[in-house]
């Protein structure tokens, strides 16, 4: 059964918090910072989040995100939320977070994870920050768990074979991504890697077709796609690879943000091939 963010919250928010030292008005200007702060900060703690915090379509905490005041990453409504501790990304909303180091504001910006290692260190960032140590652990031991579970899944099924993601306009994740780290995790290749491949990067068609992978992996579509980005992902060439080749969804929000979102990942998938039996 997939595991309730609802549940693992309130799991999380048991675990007390007695040093007053820690921050008690954290600012977020960023989805993932925001996420995370929902995870392991009690809400009387957190002044504001994100504009994308309460939007269910890219967070994954947007019925617990409501009624937290939210903000666009602006310097001059960051100021009003009066923060001891401003959290963001190093690649957004770099002039406001600028701006607020200069004028003394606490501003920590947090890296991108590229291994679920990664993930658990960046976990483990926000909490020494916040005071939540406790309430990460907890979360921790709750993801290597889920992740253990399905991994000695699909290992049987997965191992050894070769994957890749292909995603709008044609990008693919290479070597050094939170993607190619969930391949390798289930002992399977990763073709764009295998083929030099190193961050996210277009992957021409021609070379996916070469490399003919066991699996496909694949964001869910909208209704939008067919007018935007996707209608590469419809194309005929791609009808060669079948029936060598399975398709699958894998959401890309399982692998925006550290949290437990990407052990879902592992659950959906494990869920799509014992379907598929």
């Amino acid at each position: 059964m997939r595991l309730s963010l609802f549940f693992l919250i309130w799991l999380i928010a048991s675990v007390p918090v007695t040093a007053q030292q820690y921050p008690q008005r954290i600012v977020s200007m960023n989805l993932c910072t925001d996420q995370l702060l929902l995870l392991l900060v009690e809400k009387n703690r957190i002044a504001a989040l994100s504009y994308l915090a309460t939007n269910s379509e890219y967070s994954a905490l947007g019925t617990e995100a409501t009624g937290i005041p939210t903000n666009r990453g602006q310097a001059d409504e960051i100021i009003t939320f009066m923060p001891d501790l401003v959290l963001t990304s190093q690649f957004s909303a770099t002039q406001t977070a600028n701006l607020l180091e200069r004028m003394h504001y606490k501003v920590h910006r947090l890296g991108f994870a590229d291994s679920l290692q990664g993930v658990y260190k960046q976990i483990n960032e926000i909490a020494q920050l916040t005071g939540t140590s406790l309430q990460a652990q907890v979360l921790i031991n709750q993801m290597q768990t889920n992740i253990k579970l399905q991994t000695q899944k699909l290992n049987e099924i997965v191992k050894g074979k070769s994957a890749a993601f292909f995603s709008s306009n044609g990008f693919t994740y290479g070597s050094g991504t939170l993607q190619d780290d969930f391949i390798n995790m289930l002992g399977m290749h990763n073709v764009a890697a295998d083929g030099g491949f190193n961050g996210p990067a277009l992957l021409p068609l021609e070379i996916l077709l070469s490399a003919a992978p066991d699996f496909i992996f694949m964001d869910k579509r909208n209704d939008l796609d067919k007018q935007l980005a996707h209608p590469l992902l419809n194309h005929p060439a791609l009808a060669a690879l079948a029936p060598h080749t399975r398709v699958l969804t894998l959401a890309d929000s399982y692998f925006q943000c550290a949290g437990p979102q990407l052990a879902e990942a592992y659950q959906s998938l494990a869920e799509q091939l014992d379907h598929a039996k």
